[in-house]
């Protein structure tokens, strides 16, 4: 599985004391111990994770937990999304960019104004490429196999030393 993390969510996701964190717990899992993989990628994403979440997601590329979209890609298909839907709840057309360009079939967010823009077939058809939304525990079930993007493959069980970059995150 791959995922793409809106940042609305990213403390939720990677760090255990957060408030949320058991929400989230699934797919922190998935990534840390799991086959996941996290998707970023993208001008604004990159501005927006911040300097922390830089490095942490650099760290998480190198040991093959994360797969890095170009910018100049993803910044391209944030335009034509852009271009596709003018409304005033469209403000994440970076996230429907890095979903297009990866191809990711997963998304990680809390922001409900983006979930119809996420998932509109003027992106994504036929209907079948329409990515799934993990907001709390109760959509567990759709960190799956069958849910890794090409762009994330080969995948594999986490190893004990990619398992450490996540205990050095929770440490700071």
């Amino acid at each position: 599985m791959c995922i793409i993390i809106d940042t609305n969510v990213l403390v939720s996701v990677f760090e255990n004391k957060s408030d949320n964190h058991h929400d989230f717990l699934p797919v922190h899992d998935w990534i840390s111990k799991g086959k996941g993989k996290v998707v970023y990628g993208g001008t604004k994403y990159i501005d927006e994770i911040g300097a922390k979440y830089r490095a942490f997601f650099i760290e998480l590329r190198r040991a093959k937990k994360a797969i890095y979209i170009d910018n100049e890609k993803v910044d391209e298909q944030e335009k034509i999304a852009s271009s596709k839907i003018q409304h005033k709840d469209f403000d994440d057309q970076h996230l429907v960019g890095l979903l297009v360009e990866s191809k990711c079939k997963l998304i990680c967010s809390l922001d409900e104004r983006a979930y119809q823009f996420f998932t509109s077939s003027k992106f994504f058809s036929p209907s079948s490429q329409k990515p799934k939304i993990y907001s709390n525990k109760a959509n567990r079930k759709i960190l799956k196999d069958n849910n890794i993007a090409e762009v994330c493959k080969p995948c594999s069980a986490s190893t004990n030393a990619q398992k450490k970059i996540f205990d050095k995150l929770n440490s700071n």
